[in-house]
């Protein structure tokens, strides 16, 4: 079989026997609308479990939207917003009543620049646009505990407007299940403590048994760090949701769900689902990944989504060829130093429990597939720093084909392969 597995700006061609590849692993191609703007009206007038915007608000309120990030300007914010102003207008809220606030989460904060980028031109010059900031306390309002025992503190511009729109984009997330959603309040504009604690969920809760098997993407029931999302976005009493989910070969909106918070965004996550993950029966010893390209493989940090979901494919003790060119390094100070600071998976973990990052958390479960796999990477790194983190270093997709079969008993076992495996998410189905 011959097969392009994308790299940076280009490709490499990968050509193996036929009968060593159990299965191309491949979501469903998407399909964009000619006019995106026409997409999120369609979707704002057909409401899930919600009146109109325009029906819920009233002359005299106060509106906060919320957006994400520059982490986030995939999103296309620029196009959700000036559909959700004109609704907000006709339903008798004028733009000086309305507030953007920026979901940064524990990002830092943005540049005047960077907030017209994010939401448009037109738009930053209607509406006010400002930074959650999750370290000032001052700028947070406690609202009440979550059955975790997670106390909520909440931007006091969310919490003092009468109405609150969330907007985001739907994927799949290895902490919250999927993108989108809850997220939106919960990482999004809660305080730090806050979002600490809900992400240290991820972690299994008794010390030493390393990471929560219940927290992973495209779960959410059973899920505690969805769980614990969901209940203090309620404690916010979101109003109404815009997402889209993103046509990435086109890098276009290739859907819009709006309404009710949690039943608009099921309905953008069945979606995505329908499209993004791949039925598997059975794990194999050998899968062969890439990122999908730049800017998925711009640095290793970002790779983590292809280790991530290429891992659920594979059988513990199997090999992993991982291609991502990486060519700003690591990309993360946290992803790279969990891997510098400690020697072992137990301290790496001991390390996160103390003092919880998602870049931290990137790196040591990278460590631990490390650990249980042999993963050979192919990229621009240094040699040296792709073995401190526990994986070999190889110079040509011929000589990582040599090595998995050399690992096998000498001959090439059955593989996956995986193009984009930073987007598509294989499912194991019994």
């Amino acid at each position: 079989m011959k097969c392009q597995l994308p790299y940076g700006d280009g490709e490499y061609n990968l050509d193996i026997p036929d009968q060593k590849v159990k299965s191309v692993l491949e979501g469903i191609p998407m399909n964009s609308p000619d006019n995106e703007y026409a997409e999120v009206h369609r979707a704002m007038n057909n409401p899930v479990d919600s009146a109109l915007l325009s029906q819920l608000v009233k002359k005299g309120e106060k509106v906060c939207i919320i957006v994400g990030d520059m982490t986030r300007l995939w999103v296309r914010h620029h196009v959700l917003l000036p559909p959700i102003l004109d609704e907000l207008n006709q339903g008798g809220v004028p733009d000086h009543d309305i507030l953007i606030i920026s979901a940064t989460g524990d990002h830092r904060e943005q540049t005047p620049e960077e907030h017209r980028k994010l939401v448009g031109e037109d738009v930053y010059k209607r509406v006010k646009v400002i930074d959650h900031r999750a370290e000032v306390d001052e700028e947070l309002v406690s609202v009440g505990r979550t059955t975790y025992g997670n106390e909520v503190k909440i931007n006091r511009n969310v919490v003092e407007a009468d109405r609150v729109v969330l907007t985001g984009g739907i994927v799949y997330h290895f902490l919250a299940g999927w993108g989108g959603g809850k997220k939106a309040i919960l990482p999004g504009v809660s305080g730090y403590s806050t979002i600490m604690q809900n992400h240290n969920l991820a972690l299994y809760p008794e010390p030493g048994k390393g990471i929560n098997p219940e927290v992973r993407a495209g779960k959410v029931d059973g899920n505690p760090c969805s769980d614990d999302m969901i209940q203090g976005a309620s404690m916010a009493g979101p109003d109404f949701l815009v997402n889209s989910v993103i046509n990435e070969a086109e890098h276009k909106i290739a859907l819009v769900t709006a309404g009710n918070y949690l039943t608009a965004h099921n309905k953008g996550c069945n979606f995505v689902d329908h499209h993004m993950s791949v039925e598997i029966k059975e794990p194999v010893s050998l899968v062969i990944a890439s990122c999908g390209g730049y800017p998925k493989d711009i640095n290793f940090y970002q790779t983590y989504k292809t280790t991530y979901h290429a891992h659920f494919a594979l059988q513990k003790g199997g090999t992993m060829i991982l291609l991502s060119e990486s060519r700003e390094g690591i990309g993360n100070d946290d992803f790279a130093s969990i891997f510098t600071d400690y020697d072992s998976n137990a301290e790496r973990e001991a390390a996160l429990r103390r003092k919880y990052t998602i870049g931290g958390f990137m790196g040591y479960h990278s460590a631990v597939i490390a650990e249980d796999n042999n993963l050979l990477v192919l990229s621009n790194l240094d040699q040296e720093l792709i073995r401190s983190m526990g994986m070999t270093p190889v110079s040509s997709l011929e000589e990582a084909l040599e090595i998995a079969a050399s690992q096998h008993g000498g001959d090439l076992p059955l593989a996956y392969i995986m193009p984009h495996a930073g987007t598509t998410l294989p499912i194991l189905c019994q």
